[in-house]
């Protein structure tokens, strides 16, 4: 075997959306930030990214979290998706944590003090419930979220007249009522969701110009919350609630007077695996707009511990991504 690459990962996933927590085999990254070192990978390494998560060794729905030093937090941490990258990924954040503690590399104040976490949107603070010393949620408190615009019709074809609201929690999303879809909400369904989802996101993106949407998140009420089905590309759904999706909700939720500081939010993924969720205290986005931040608990779950291997010749070095 001629070997070009080793790249030591953890799989997680987190109410059944994977995260690949990348150990090693990442080359040393330039810049002071996070964001910069994010951005000298995808100038630089691109390729390592069909080789993480493009078939044959990963798959479309597949996101990789990778730790890089950090000067204004306790660790740094970027994601990278299949097709794009991704400023913020609460899912991906849950399972990074949740893999330093299968691998006994959670640090030991972390069950007292939590951990801060710059990311490219932003530092975020993580802390966790225990029992018996065993990390059983992890409590994530996202970057400042807020509603950037309310009651957005768009005209979509085959859907007629969209509403929505567009909201960010770490990404930009487009919140819209399920119920103006008529598809069936469930999981056997989730490919014409998909196509439904990034119909609305082309629309409103060729409408509105300069403001663009990066994922549609669909609602449908529950007790307590809402079940979500966030699309986020013509072949891929979040299959977890979305911690940045979720945390837009919580946004727009607040900014709408439906829900007060401190209230519980359940949100659901498409399986009924929810995330608990409120909006924790009030702030400041970046260009001074009212936001909130919100709080995310959920748990990651350990499904391998991998060496990926690139041989030299391997004809599909790439990797591929079916449309």
């Amino acid at each position: 075997m001629r070997t070009s690459r080793l790249l030591s990962v953890i799989d997680s996933h987190t109410a059944g959306h994977p995260t690949r927590t990348v150990i090693s085999g990442i080359p040393p990254l330039r810049g002071l930030s996070v964001l910069t070192q994010r951005d000298d990978f995808r100038a630089f390494h691109d390729g390592l990214r069909g080789v993480l998560l493009h078939e044959p060794r990963g798959h479309a729905a597949m996101v990789a979290a990778v730790p890089v030093p950090s000067r204004e937090a306790d660790q740094g941490l970027f994601f990278i998706s299949s097709y794009v990258y991704l400023d913020m990924c609460g899912h991906a954040t849950i399972g990074y944590i949740a893999s330093l503690a299968a691998t006994g590399a959670l640090p030991r104040v972390f069950e007292r003090n939590g951990m801060s976490i710059e990311t490219p949107a932003g530092i975020v603070h993580v802390t966790g419930t225990f029992e018996a010393g065993q990390l059983t949620s992890v409590v994530l408190r996202n970057v400042p979220s807020y509603l950037a615009s309310a009651d957005v019709a768009v005209e979509v074809e085959g859907l007629g007249t969209v509403t929505c609201d567009i909201a960010y929690g770490g990404i930009m999303y487009a919140l819209v009522d399920a119920s103006q879809v008529d598809i069936p909400f469930d999981i056997n369904h989730a490919s014409g969701w998909c196509h439904a989802g990034m119909t609305i996101k082309e629309a409103l993106n060729a409408a509105r110009g300069h403001l663009q949407v990066d994922s549609v998140l669909f609602h449908h009420a529950i007790e307590g919350g809402a079940r979500h089905l966030v699309i986020l590309a013509g072949n891929k759904f979040d299959r977890s609630p979305c911690g940045t999706g979720t945390s837009a909700r919580l946004a727009q939720l607040h900014a709408c007077g439906e829900l007060a500081i401190g209230a519980p939010y359940r949100a659901e993924n498409i399986l009924g695996v929810p995330f608990a969720a409120k909006v924790a205290e009030l702030a400041q986005g970046k260009d001074g707009q009212s936001a909130v931040i919100p709080e995310v608990r959920g748990m990651a779950h350990m499904s391998a511990f991998s060496t990926l291997v690139l041989e030299a010749d391997d004809p599909l070095s790439a990797g591929f991504l079916p449309s």
